[in-house]
Formats: structure tokens, C-alpha cells, sequence
């Protein structure tokens, strides 16, 4: 099967399984809750808030019509207004998201560096005192709770010795004067700003070059980021060593070895690719957890991102604010095993096959 053909079929398939997510979320909010209008105006609405609210998204129609405008609602972000903000849920999210795409995006390039280099240790010297050492590691950090390991953090670095700072993804008063990147818009013919990059408080301080921001932003992402590391900690780690000595005992190997070639030559010119491409499969998995475990981390570190605005809108009962979201946070682990599926398309023809 050809490249072209087989992403064409990954796109189309995982376009379904939004429309699935979607019918599952619209039947949870719509149908199955007793009274949709109450949930969505929030339990301190009045009766007319309510047939207000029930009004505005057709709530008192059928099904099929409530699903009618439901579907056109999410496609032209019409999300709905926050009772909690008074704000659109989309104007939020445009707020929120970045924050949390760029703490994740740093997170995941560290743990999945960090976690493969630890896996090729381990299978040059399996068994041995530094395998033992990250054997104990990983297992010791997955045996304990996340939120345990982020309160650790938070106390011995940030009330304890003060290294970093415990809340915020930027100083206040840096944030609020750090001017946002600017760039020629052909479409519009005009400078402008992307609410992308200017939410991102290290990209957008990095790119506007002032460096007083960036460091800020750095410092006040490094506990959140760790934190991020540490969750689910060794499973690559260990993929990756399996899938090491698994190459290492492969005949090109040894024949490699045969040549008299060196050890490093031989790890990392003939066995390293082959054994990364199993630990590929993990990344989009990998990805969503860091997505749905920044609401634990921003959460104590008052980082406030998508998953610090999840915990308010479920402490506060901001219905609007959780759909729109979980759609969000849906959309986006569809696409980062999207990516994953097409990636390892590129790197292992064998993998088109049977799709």
C-alpha cells in the first residue's frame, strides 16, 4: 500500500472515532443528564437563566434536533458561554490551551530523551550496578502517587528552599508588560499576532527577545515540567532496553561486531533505530498522558493552563467549560495518535500493510 494511501485511510479513521467521541459526550450532556438546561446554566441559575439557556442551545427538542445544532455548535466553536467566566467557553480555551500545549510539549521532548537514553544504558549492561540503579529508580517513582510527587516537589523546592517558584507560568508584573510577537499576515494584509504563540509565555518572551520574561517563564515551568517527567516514569525506559537486547542478539550485529567494529559504532550506527521504532507506538500514548496529567500538576502549582481551568470548572460546576474541554482534550489525543500512526508509516513500510 502506498504512503498517500494508507494516511488518507489514518485521517478518515480517526475522523470517525471523533464523531464517535462526540456521540458519546453529546448522549452524556443531552440524554442521559435529567435536566440538561439546569446542568448547563449552573446550580445557582434562576428559572428564567434556565429557559434561557434551554432556549439558546435547544435543550427542549428533540434529540435529533438537539444534535443537529450540537454538531454545528462544535464545528463553528460555539461552545457556549461559562457561567463561572461569563465568558465563551472558546475564548478560554484560546486563553488556557497554549499554556498547557507548551508545558507539554517541553515535558514529553525531556521524558521521552531522557527515558530512551536510560533504556540503551540498561541493555549495554543488563543486570548490572547502573541497570539496578535505574530499575530501582523508575520503580520506586512509579510506585508513588502523582500528586504525592508534584506536593513533594512543591515543598522541598519551592517552601523549602526556594529555588523556584510555586505558582503562575510567568511573574505577574513580567506578563502583563512583556509585548506579543508580532508578524506580517499576507492573508490580512497587516502585522498581527497569533493567540497561539502569544499565550505561550517562554516561546512568546523568546521570540520578542526579552530575555528577563523568558527566564521567568523558564524558572516557573521547571517543577511543572519534572512533575510531568515523573508521571508514569519507566515504561519506555523499559520498552526500549527489551527491544535493545532483542537487536543486540540479531545477526547483523554480530557481524558487525565480527568486522571489528567499535562497541558505540555498533549501538548506535546498527542497533539504536531498530530498537527506538517499538517505543515510537508509545509516543502518542505517551503525549495524551501528559495532556490529562496537567490537571493534577497545574492544579498544585496554580500553573494556570487548560488543567488548572478543568479543576475550576468541576469544583464550580461549570458544565459549558468541562464539554468543551473534554472535546478539546479528545480532539487533541486523536490527533497525537494520528501523528504517531503516520510517523512510524515513514519509519517502517511493513506497518501499511494490512490498513
Amino acid at each position: 500500500m502506498g504512503l498517500a494511501t494508507y494516511i488518507a485511510r489514518r485521517v478518515l479513521f480517526s475522523f470517525f472515532v471523533i464523531i464517535g467521541e462526540l456521540l458519546i459526550i453529546f448522549y452524556l450532556t443531552n440524554i442521559a443528564a435529567p435536566n440538561p438546561a439546569v446542568i448547563w446554566a449552573g446550580p445557582e441559575s434562576t428559572k428564567a437563566q434556565v429557559a434561557l439557556v434551554a432556549q439558546m442551545y435547544h435543550l427542549n427538542s428533540p434529540w435529533y434536533v438537539q444534535f443537529y445544532y450540537y454538531m454545528i455548535n462544535v464545528f463553528t466553536g460555539n461552545w457556549g458561554i461559562s457561567p463561572l467566566y461569563q465568558q465563551p467557553v472558546i475564548s478560554l480555551i484560546e486563553e488556557y490551551l497554549p499554556v498547557t500545549l507548551e508545558l507539554t510539549i517541553i515535558a514529553f521532548v525531556f521524558k521521552i530523551g531522557l527515558e530512551m537514553a536510560l533504556g540503551v544504558v540498561s541493555a549495554m549492561r543488563p543486570n548490572g550496578a547502573v541497570d539496578n540503579v535505574i530499575k530501582v529508580t523508575y520503580t520506586t517513582v512509579r510506585s508513588a502517587p502523582p500528586f504525592l510527587v508534584a506536593l513533594g516537589l512543591l515543598l522541598l523546592f519551592a517552601y523549602g528552599t526556594h529555588t523556584f517558584p510555586s505558582s503562575q507560568p510567568i511573574d505577574p508584573i513580567l506578563g502583563a508588560t512583556v509585548p506579543k510577537f508580532q508578524f506580517y499576515n499576507p492573508i490580512a494584509g497587516r502585522v498581527t499576532g497569533f493567540w497561539l504563540v502569544d499565550n505561550m509565555p517562554i516561546l512568546n518572551a523568546l521570540l520578542v527577545g526579552d530575555w528577563a520574561a523568558f527566564s521567568s517563564a523558564v524558572s516557573h515551568a521547571v517543577l511543572p515540567t519534572v512533575t510531568l517527567i515523573l508521571f508514569g516514569f519507566g515504561g519506555i525506559v523499559r520498552l526500549v532496553k527489551v527491544s535493545m537486547l532483542e537487536v543486540l542478539d540479531q545477526d547483523y550485529v554480530r557481524t558487525a561486531r565480527a568486522k571489528g567494529l567499535r562497541e558505540s559504532a555498533v549501538i548506535f550506527k546498527h542497533a539504536l533505530r531498530n530498537s527506538l521504532l517499538p517505543a515510537f507506538t508509545l509516543m502518542g500514548v505517551v503525549f495524551a498522558g501528559l495532556v490529562t496529567g496537567s490537571l493534577v500538576v497545574e492544579t498544585i502549582y496554580g500553573y494556570y493552563g487548560l488543567g488548572y481551568y478543568v479543576a475550576e470548572s468541576l469544583i464550580t460546576f461549570d458544565t459549558p467549560s468541562l464539554i468543551g474541554t473534554l472535546i478539546l482534550i479528545t480532539v487533541v489525543i486523536i490527533i497525537s495518535n494520528l501523528v504517531v500512526d503516520i510517523g512510524y508509516g515513514f519509519l517502517d513500510p511493513r506497518t501499511r500493510v494490512g490498513y
